[in-house]
C-alpha cells in the first residue's frame, strides 16, 4: 500500500459510531452476518518502536500544528497486540503489565482503532466486537510511538481480514479502500499513518503524508535506543516549545529532498531534531546523555521525537563500541534497548 500526501485534519474518534452511511440495510445485515463468520478467530501483530532519525519544523498550519519532515524508521523493539473477534459487539482492553498505560481504557489507542476502522468505512454499529490484549514492551512517554504502533496494528489486521468482503461490497478500487484506511489511522493520531506503513519512511505534514523509502535507504547496522530515567510530557514540551519558537517560516528541508530523491544508505548523516535545545531545556539529564553518547557516535546520534528517548545508529564495525556505552549508561540507570529495523508484514488479505 502507497501512503502519499494523503491530506487530512486529525479527528476524534467516538464509540457510539455515526455520520453518512454508504451501506443499506441489507447491506448492513451481511456485514454482520459476515463478521459474526470471523467470531472466535485470533490475530497476533508485532507492533514496532519508531526513532524519527531527522525530524524538522517546516512551517505551522493555521490551527496551530507544525509541519514537518521527517525520516522514521521502525525497530525490532516492540509491542505485541492479539485480538480475539466475538459476537458480542464489545470491545475490551487488557494490558500486559496491568497498569503500563495510564488512563481510562476507552482512551487506549488500540481500542479506538478499532472502532476507527468501521467508522471510516460508514459502518455505523460495530458488526463484531474484540478482546484487545496488548503486551507492552515499547516504553511509554518516552517519544518511540508505542500506542500509534499499538492502533496501527489493531488496523492492519482488521484490513487483513475485512479488505475483500469491504471492497466487494462497497465497490471500492485498491486506492478507495487505502484512503480509507489512512482516514482510520488519522483519527488515532498523526503518527498512526507511518506506524500503519513502517520500515524507513519519509513524513510529512502532521503525520499524514508518508512516502515508504527503498531497500537502499534502509540502515543496516543495530538501532541503540536509550531511555534516561526521566520524563518530558508532550504537552508541557508544546507549550514551551511554542514560547520558544513563536514564528515558524516556511522553508523546505532541502537534504531530506535530496535523500527522498536519491536514497542510500548513509543515515546518520541526516540525522538531526528540532526539538533537541527545548527537550535539553526541560529535561537537562537527556542533554548529558546525549553529549556522552556523541562522544562515542559523533555521527548518527540524537533524541527521537520530544523525547525522552535517544538512539545511536551503529555500524556494523561499531558493536564493541556501543555494548561498552550500553554497559556505562546502564549503571547511570539508562534503559538500553540493542535493536534492529524491520518492516511490519504488509496488510494483505
Amino acid at each position: 500500500m502507497k501512503l502519499r500526501r494523503l491530506v487530512g485534519p486529525q479527528t476524534a474518534v467516538c464509540m457510539s459510531m455515526s455520520g453518512t452511511t454508504r451501506f443499506s440495510n441489507l447491506e448492513h445485515r451481511r456485514v454482520r452476518e459476515f463478521a459474526a463468520a470471523r467470531a472466535g478467530e485470533h490475530a497476533v501483530e508485532l507492533a514496532p518502536a519508531k526513532v524519527n532519525v531527522r525530524l524538522k519544523v517546516v512551517g505551522r498550519r493555521d490551527d496551530g500544528y507544525h509541519r514537518l519532515s521527517m525520516l522514521n524508521l521502525s525497530c525490532s523493539l516492540a509491542d505485541e497486540v492479539e485480538l480475539r473477534f466475538t459476537l458480542a459487539p464489545e470491545v475490551s482492553l487488557r494490558l500486559d503489565p496491568s497498569g503500563s498505560v495510564e488512563g481510562p481504557a476507552e482512551r487506549n489507542l488500540a481500542m479506538r482503532a478499532f472502532c476507527a476502522f468501521w467508522s471510516a468505512f460508514d459502518v455505523q454499529e460495530l458488526p463484531l466486537g474484540c478482546e484487545l490484549l496488548v503486551r507492552k514492551r515499547i516504553p511509554v512517554g518516552a517519544g518511540l510511538g508505542g500506542g500509534s504502533s499499538d492502533a496501527a496494528a489493531v488496523i492492519r489486521v482488521l484490513s487483513r481480514a475485512f479488505r475483500t468482503f469491504l471492497q466487494a461490497e462497497l465497490g471500492l478500487s485498491d486506492d478507495s479502500f487505502d484512503h480509507s484506511i489512512v482516514q482510520a489511522c488519522l483519527a488515532c493520531g498523526a503518527d498512526v499513518p507511518y506506524a500503519y506503513a513502517g520500515g524507513v519512511c519519509w513524513v510529512g505534514g502532521i503525520g499524514e503524508e508518508v512516502v515508504p523509502l527503498p531497500p537502499a535507504a534502509e540502515w543496516r547496522g543495530e538501532v541503540l535506543i536509550l531511555v534516561p530515567p526521566v520524563a518530558v510530557p508532550t504537552h508541557s514540551f508544546y507549550e514551551l516549545f511554542r514560547r520558544r519558537r513563536p514564528h515558524v517560516p516556511e522553508c523546505a528541508d532541502a537534504p531530506m529532498r535530496a535523500f527522498v530523491e536519491s536514497p542510500h544508505g548513509d543515515l546518520p548523516a541526516l540525522v538531526d531534531n528540532d526539538f533537541t535545545p527545548v527537550i535539553v531545556e526541560m529535561a537537562p539529564l537527556v542533554g548529558e546523555i546525549l553529549s556522552e553518547v556523541r562522544a562515542v557516535f559523533p555521527e548518527g546520534a540524537g533524541i527521537t521525537g520530544s523525547g525522552s528517548a535517544l538512539f545511536a545508529l551503529v555500524g556494523p564495525s561499531d558493536l564493541a563500541r556501543a555494548r561498552h556505552l550500553a554497559e556505562r549508561l546502564t549503571q547511570r540507570g539508562v534503559a538500553v534497548h540493542r535493536t534492529s529495523l524491520v518492516r511490519p508484514q504488509a496488510p494483505a488479505d
